[in-house]
C-alpha cells in the first residue's frame, strides 16, 4: 500500500511539470481560435495576416528552444520545465544518435552531442499541414490588399521554418520529407512579395530525392533548375544520372555531354559520363576524346590517366593501358588504383595465356606460352606490391596480398625469397580474417 501511495504521489508530482511543457502549446491553439473567429467575423488582409501567424505561432511551440547545432546541456536549459520522459539511443538510416523524448517530440543528439534534428509525435494542430495553413493565409492577405512591406518578412519566415525543417529530416535520413521542405522552402522564396531565387534549396531538394530513389521527382526539380538557370555540374551530373535511373539513357548522354562542354572539370560529369559509355558498350574512342579534353584542363589528374588507363585495357590495348597506370601513379604516388590495375591486368594477361596453353597440342609451343605466362605473373609482383604499401583500406591490401600470394605460392621454389614472401602474405591474410 505505502510503495502504491508514493507511486501515485510521483504522478501527481509530475503532472504540472507534464502540463507545462504545453503551455506555448496551449497559448498557441488559443490565439489560432481568436484569428479563425476574427476571419469568420471580418475577412480582410489584417485578419488574415493574423490568422498566418496564429498558424506559424502553432509550428514553433512544439519546437521553441530547439536549435540545430546546440549542445545539449544548452537545449536542456533553454526547455527547462519540460519533461524528458526517456534518454536512450535510437538507429536511423545505419546511424545512431541519442535521443532525448518528450511528450509531444523526439530531439536526436549527434556524436559531439550536438542537435542534429527533431520528430513531432504528437501535433499541436490534428490533421492540419500549420506551414501550408500559413502560407493559405497569408496568400489570402496578398488578395486581400496586404502589401509587399507587411508580407516579405512573413513568407521569409515561413522559408526559413521549412529550411531548418528540412534540415532536420536530412540530417535524420528521412529523404523524402527533406525534399519536400527544401522544395516548399524554395517556393516561399519565390512568392511575388519576395521574388528571391534560393538556388541551394532547390539543389538540396534535388539531391535528397536522388537519396530516396525517387528519379521522377529528381528529373522534375533539376529540369526546373535548368528552366530557371540554376545549373552547375553537379546538377547536370545528378539529371543525367537521375534520367538513367528512370530507364532513359538516351537523355542521360545527352545532358552528360552537354554539361561536359560547359563544366569540363567537374568530376561528376566526367565520372558518370565514362561509366555511362562503358555500360553501353559505346564507342569508346567517344570516351577517350572527353577524356583527353578534361586531361587539357587538369593535367595533374592521377585519376584522369587512370580511367584512359582502364579505357585501353577494355579495349585490349594492353601497352598503352599499362603506359596510363604508370603516368597516374606518377603523377600521385598515393593513387592505389593505378598499381593495384597495372597488377591486376599483367595477372589477367597470365591467365589469358594458360588458357591458351591449356589448349595448345604443340609441346613446343605451349612451353612458350608457359613462359610468356609466368613473365607476366611476376611483372605483376612490382605494382602488387607497391599497392599493397600504399593501400589504406583494408580490403584493398587484402586484394593485393590475395593475388601476391598465389603468385609466390607458384615460385615458391625458385627461391628462399619467393618462399618467405609467400609466407608473409599468407600470414598477414590470416591474421586479417581472424580481425
Amino acid at each position: 500500500m505505502k510503495r502504491l501511495l508514493i507511486a501515485l504521489a510521483v504522478v501527481l508530482i509530475s503532472l504540472p511539470q507534464m502540463n507545462a511543457q504545453t503551455k506555448e502549446g496551449f497559448k498557441a491553439l488559443k490565439e489560432l481560435e481568436k484569428a479563425k473567429a476574427a476571419v469568420e467575423k471580418k475577412a480582410d488582409a489584417a485578419s488574415y495576416i493574423k490568422l498566418g501567424n496564429a498558424y506559424s505561432d502553432c509550428f514553433d511551440a512544439p519546437i521553441n528552444g530547439i536549435f540545430l547545432g546546440s549542445s545539449h546541456d544548452q537545449t536542456r536549459m533553454l526547455m527547462k520545465g519540460q519533461v524528458v520522459l526517456s534518454s536512450e539511443q535510437e538507429e536511423l538510416n545505419g546511424k545512431q544518435f541519442n535521443v532525448d523524448k518528450y511528450m509531444d517530440k523526439n530531439i536526436y543528439y549527434g556524436p559531439q552531442n550536438t542537435v542534429v534534428g527533431y520528430k513531432i509525435t504528437k501535433a499541436l494542430v490534428e490533421g492540419e499541414d500549420v506551414l501550408a495553413k500559413s502560407m493559405e493565409a497569408y496568400n489570402k492577405a496578398v488578395e486581400k490588399g496586404a502589401v509587399e512591406k507587411d508580407m516579405k518578412p512573413l513568407f521569409n519566415a515561413v522559408a526559413q521554418r521549412y529550411w531548418q525543417s528540412a534540415m532536420s529530416a536530412y540530417a535524420l535520413g528521412d529523404y523524402r520529407d527533406a525534399c519536400s521542405l527544401f522544395e516548399n522552402s524554395f517556393n516561399a522564396k519565390q512568392h511575388p512579395m519576395v521574388n528571391e531565387l534560393d538556388s541551394n534549396a532547390l539543389i538540396y531538394a534535388g539531391f535528397a530525392a536522388v537519396l530516396a530513389k525517387e528519379n521522377n521527382k529528381a528529373i522534375q526539380i533539376f529540369e526546373r533548375c535548368r528552366s530557371l538557370n540554376i545549373v552547375d555540374g553537379d546538377v547536370y551530373a545528378y539529371l543525367a544520372d537521375s534520367y538513367k535511373g528512370a530507364g532513359d539513357t538516351a537523355k542521360c548522354k545527352e545532358l552528360l555531354n552537354e554539361g561536359f562542354e560547359k563544366f569540363p572539370t567537374n568530376q561528376g560529369i566526367l565520372v558518370s559520363l565514362i561509366n555511362t559509355y562503358l555500360e553501353t558498350n559505346d564507342d569508346p574512342n567517344k570516351i577517350i576524346t572527353v577524356i583527353h579534353k578534361a586531361q587539357e584542363n587538369e593535367p595533374t589528374n592521377a585519376s584522369l590517366f587512370y580511367a584512359e588507363g582502364n579505357l585501353y585495357k577494355n579495349m585490349k590495348d594492353y601497352d598503352k593501358a599499362i603506359a596510363l597506370y604508370r603516368k597516374s601513379a606518377e603523377l600521385n604516388p598515393k593513387y592505389v588504383y593505378a598499381p593495384f590495375n597495372e597488377g591486376d591486368l599483367y595477372y589477367q594477361m597470365a591467365l589469358d595465356l594458360q588458357d591458351k596453353a591449356n589448349n595448345e597440342l604443340d609441346d613446343a609451343k605451349y612451353n612458350e606460352l608457359q613462359n610468356q605466362m609466368n613473365d607476366c605473373l611476376k611483372k605483376a609482383v612490382e605494382p602488387f606490391e607497391r599497392a599493397f604499401n600504399i593501400a589504406e583500406d583494408n580490403e584493398i591490401k587484402s586484394a593485393c596480398a590475395q593475388y601476391l600470394k598465389q603468385i609466390f605460392f607458384r615460385f615458391r621454389e625458385e627461391s628462399a625469397e619467393n618462399q618467405a614472401n609467400y609466407e608473409k602474405y599468407e600470414n598477414f591474410l590470416k591474421e586479417n580474417s581472424a580481425n
